[in-house]
């Protein structure tokens, strides 16, 4: 969620982008700013010092306790980039590779559309960054994941959404 500012004379909460209040014309400039968990929305408080950077945006991350206790070293992800392919992403060194838009669109198309794909989705997002983490430090793990996951997964994909990305 993004974050956001309560004016002091109207209360009425706006978006920390803005200078004046939208109700009242007031400046914001003395307001304090709320900030919210970027994985459940929970109110953090005023003044609430985000948690890290986006490993992939850099865009400051905002977790309340409970998210807190999930950040494993240094990767943290925004609410946009929490749903990334990790591991492709670790071996292709780049989540802006094309194979990676074929996976997600593998996941959202076909995965997501079943029971069972969701489960598998849902493991997926509680294991895969960590072993992206050790991936990305290590070419014989990245080579192996490379082979076993990455390379199988894109061709099945292909097959199963009709080969439009090759």
């Amino acid at each position: 969620m993004p974050k956001q500012i309560e004016c002091r004379y109207c209360g009425r909460k706006n978006d920390a982008s803005l200078v004046e209040c939208d109700k009242c014309g007031a400046s914001l400039s003395d307001s304090w700013i709320q900030a919210y968990c970027d994985r459940c929305g929970i109110p953090l408080g005023e003044g609430a010092d985000p948690v890290g950077n986006c490993v992939t945006c850099k865009e400051a991350v905002y977790l309340c306790d409970k998210h807190k206790k999930k950040v494993i070293d240094d990767e943290i992800y925004c609410k946009e980039h929490e749903s990334e392919c990790f591991i492709a992403t670790a071996v292709f060194g780049t989540p802006l590779d094309p194979k990676i838009d074929l996976l997600r669109d593998f996941r959202d198309q076909w995965i997501l559309s079943k029971p069972l794909g969701r489960a598998a989705v849902y493991t997926y997002y509680e294991i895969s960054p960590s072993i992206a983490r050790i991936a990305r430090r290590n070419d014989i793990v990245r080579n192996v994941l490379r082979r076993m996951i990455v390379q199988p997964a894109l061709k099945l994909a292909q097959i199963l959404l009709s080969g439009e990305y090759q």
